[in-house]
């Protein structure tokens, strides 16, 4: 992925690249370090100073064991990944640490190589920086989720698609665009918002209109499709059970009208103005004058700010409210669209400005990560600080007290539950909540034969599920941030 930021075609190329040696910096080199300065930062503290991992992440971790075509929340590309993740660096902490940031990175690659397509390698390259100068691009990324997954699917579906309307002819182009448009759809389901917005600019512009007389679009929806249809069928056959619970979560109390979500998405890209003030309003007012054409720019801004407008009219239409962190993959090209707008060509100076203070953006958000983890705000423990090893230590010794097999099951809330089976050497399976309805890989005969221990956060009645005489303890953990938890243990039934 570095090597095309670092080609060294780019030096020289394009108006405005200013280079006083084949040993400058070029503006695809300042996005690469960019983007391995903040996977180095938010990778590498977040590890050294967690004890577990984020609520989202653990919840993935319930689900990836068993690579489900979906769950009663979400669609199940990110549970997909977080497990590769996991495999592949043997840390159920790292690697989705890493995993997350690597989408971030992957990010910024597609924003550039969207933006050379329609500006000069600077500007581009200035687009992209911004965009580390925005909320969602750093604080929500250290916990990998269906947003998260978003951001490079997003940036990657809107690069294919700057190709689209480049060369309109090229198969490969709507191919590869209805692959990602059935990929997309995986990670969230409000990729169908980005997807609308595509089709509208495509039947706006001159030259993918008129491919709409031929196969390639039709054939890039029939991919699309075949790519989704497994999902698909099991939608049909759970009863669109996610759709149900996003509907739910939509008039939650946690949810915004459309007023406050704007206001939300306008607060969340503020930064922005400190990276701009480092790099000087004067010396960019007073720049030569550079404008993109009308077209580019039009197209900038219909997917800079098409997604967020469907939103806010599907909220009005319907009467329903959302989350602010939905709006978290649409502002993908704001940089480069703000750049365009601006129509003022920056300087390599004005460039390396930005970087440097994106960086200290960046390493200002590791830097809260230290301070939240040694003194947390309102004196409650991060989740990625529960003490994952002592806690599943403490539940298993539960557990043997009462049966000599190993554990096989843990139900209960899914973060406690969960944390208790990944910090586990066996893994155990997890039962979400206290029966079987949102977990279809275990039956009650399962439980039966080889018990459960279920770990809530309240004391309270044994669930239905113990078919035997049930045994409660009170789980006390070192860190007296963390309320006590308890474990009841629900041995196998007796066949004698």
């Amino acid at each position: 992925m570095y090597g095309d930021w670092l080609q060294a075609d780019e030096m020289g190329r394009g108006r405005g690249v200013e280079m006083n040696s084949r040993r400058a910096m070029s503006p695809g080199k300042w996005v690469g370090c960019l983007a391995l300065f903040q996977l180095i930062v938010l990778v590498t503290i977040p590890y050294a100073f967690s004890s577990a991992p984020p609520l989202d992440v653990v919840e993935g971790l319930v689900w990836a064991p068993h690579w489900l075509l979906g769950t009663y929340k979400h669609p199940p590309l990110p549970s997909w990944l977080i497990e590769m993740s996991v495999l592949i660096t043997r840390d159920v902490i790292l690697g989705p640490y890493l995993l997350s940031q690597f989408c971030v990175a992957l990010t910024y690659f597609f924003i550039y190589r969207l933006g050379r397509l329609v500006l000069d390698p600077i500007r581009a390259a200035a687009g992209t920086i911004l965009m580390a100068g925005t909320y969602y691009f750093t604080v929500p990324t250290l916990e990998f989720n269906h947003n998260v997954i978003q951001l490079p699917l997003w940036s990657g579906a809107l690069l294919v698609f700057g190709h689209v309307r480049r060369q309109p002819d090229r198969w490969i182009y709507w191919l590869i665009l209805g692959a990602l448009s059935g990929l997309g759809l995986y990670g969230k389901y409000t990729f169908a918002l980005l997807l609308i917005v595509l089709l509208i600019v495509a039947l706006y512009e001159h030259l993918t209109r008129r491919a709409f007389a031929t196969a390639k679009p039709y054939g890039a929806a029939l991919i699309g499709l075949v790519v989704f249809l497994p999902h698909l069928i099991w939608l049909f056959r759970n009863q669109f059970e996610p759709l149900n619970y996003a509907m739910e979560r939509s008039g939650g109390a946690t949810t915004s009208n459309p007023i406050w979500f704007l206001l939300a998405q306008l607060a969340d890209h503020l930064p922005i103005l400190f990276i701009l003030a480092v790099v000087g309003y004067r010396g960019l007012f007073r720049a030569e004058t550079a404008i993109a054409p009308l077209n580019d720019r039009n197209f900038l801004r219909l997917i800079a700010f098409g997604p967020l407008l469907l939103t806010l009219v599907l909220f009005v239409v319907s009467g329903s409210s959302g989350k602010e962190m939905w709006g978290m993959p649409m502002f993908t090209p704001l940089g480069l669209c703000l750049v365009a707008e601006f129509g003022r060509r920056w300087s390599m100076p004005h460039l390396g400005r930005a970087a440097l203070a994106a960086m200290a953006l960046i390493g200002l958000v590791g830097t809260g990560f230290i301070v939240q983890s040694l003194y947390p705000y309102g004196r409650i423990a991060p989740r990625s600080n529960w003490p994952m090893q002592e806690l599943a230590g403490k539940v298993d010794e539960a557990w043997k007290g009462h049966s000599n097999q190993p554990l096989g099951f843990i139900g209960g809330a899914p973060f406690a539950a969960g944390l208790v089976a990944i910090g586990l050497d066996s893994r155990s399976q997890v039962v979400i909540g206290s029966d079987l309805t949102h977990s279809p890989w275990v039956s009650e005969e399962q439980i039966a034969k080889r018990g459960i221990v279920f770990v809530l956060q309240q004391d309270q009645a044994p669930p239905a599920l113990c078919s035997e005489g049930a045994y409660k303890s009170k789980i006390l953990l070192s860190d007296p941030l963390i309320p006590p938890l308890w474990a009841i243990v629900c041995p196998p039934k007796r066949t004698d």
